[in-house]
């Protein structure tokens, strides 16, 4: 029994012929498009392994830093001196194609780091707290921006991975038993139409 409901005739096998090889074509890309997928998306686990170590080291010398501050200064001391400074900083991001997918780059903008406390009343330890938390920013893009790549990225595969296997499992199959069906249907016309003939003509 076909699986596509279709008469069968020459022009519906040479139609389904004809979609078959547009499927299998199909496929093939799309095989291609999701192990590139696969190879970018581990590629880009393993940065964001390496990325939330720069992260974590970034912000535990901040930390550090300031746990020093904060015993030399006191925290009060500190959180004055936090009020009275202000630094302009932003988010950038741009978005950059690969396989149809738009994979972000996020930059961290900020003033560089300068002394704003030691010249003033305060110690240089706040100064470099200020320059340590500053330089976690830039880690903490990179992470924002591999992470954002890796979630796009693992959806997209897994769509592709759907539309593969739709191929694989249901499409391309109803095609080839549909053909096998109307094949089986036009040969055995064939000989009936011979047979009818043959009996037509009378013995020879």
């Amino acid at each position: 029994m076909a699986k596509l409901e279709v008469p069968p005739t020459k022009s519906s096998l040479l139609a389904l012929q004809r979609g078959l090889e547009s499927a299998q074509e199909g496929y093939d890309l799309l095989e291609q498009k999701r192990q590139i997928l696969v190879l970018e998306l581990m590629g880009r686990l393993e940065a964001a392994k390496r990325a939330q170590k720069e992260v974590d080291a970034a912000m535990a010398a901040a930390f550090a830093a300031f746990r020093d501050a904060a015993l030399r200064s006191g925290t009060e001391a500190l959180a004055r001196e936090a009020l009275a400074i202000t630094r302009a900083h932003r988010l950038t991001y741009s978005g950059r194609p690969v396989m149809g997918i738009d994979l972000p780059t996020v930059v961290a903008e900020h003033e560089p780091p300068k002394a704003e406390v030691s010249t003033a009343s305060g110690s240089a330890l706040s100064d470099a707290v200020i320059a340590l938390f500053t330089k976690a920013l830039d880690a903490i893009a990179r992470l924002a921006e591999i992470e954002n790549a890796v979630l796009r990225l693992a959806s997209e595969v897994r769509r592709t991975q759907r539309r593969v296997n739709a191929l694989d499992r249901v499409f391309i199959p109803d095609y080839k038993e549909t053909i096998a069906y109307i094949e089986d249907v036009l040969e055995e016309r064939e000989r009936e139409q011979f047979v009818i003939m043959k009996i037509a003509k009378g013995p020879g």
